[in-house]
């Protein structure tokens, strides 16, 4: 199963990074900041999940409001967050297209 991980570069706000993370997931503050310090990823969901990625998408931005400088990856390739969005766009359009047919569909008999 493809996944969505997320890395934070360690700086001296890494306890504001991780109350916001405590927040969403439920990792110690400990656990989390051996992963910032240890430069290892902090997320990882699942790349098929729409739900699973747009409540990534909220972290993320969370955490740049703060000024947190994030990496994110599919599966170990870096992507970029428009890559993201593209794919959370790209399933929406989907959903709602299968929802459209699914209409028809019943409208039709």
């Amino acid at each position: 199963m493809t996944k969505m991980n997320m890395r934070i570069e360690k700086d001296v706000n890494s306890l504001r990074y991780i109350s916001i993370l405590r927040k969403k997931i439920d990792k110690s503050i400990s656990e989390l900041k051996e992963l910032i310090n240890n430069n290892d990823f902090v997320l990882s969901y699942n790349l098929l999940n729409i739900d699973e990625l747009l409540e990534m998408k909220e972290i993320l931005n969370s955490l740049i409001a703060v000024g947190a400088k994030v990496h994110i990856y599919e599966d170990n390739r870096e992507v970029s967050i428009e890559f993201l969005d593209n794919l959370i766009e790209a399933q929406l359009d989907t959903e709602r297209y299968l929802e459209e047919v699914d209409e028809q569909m019943f409208n039709d008999d």
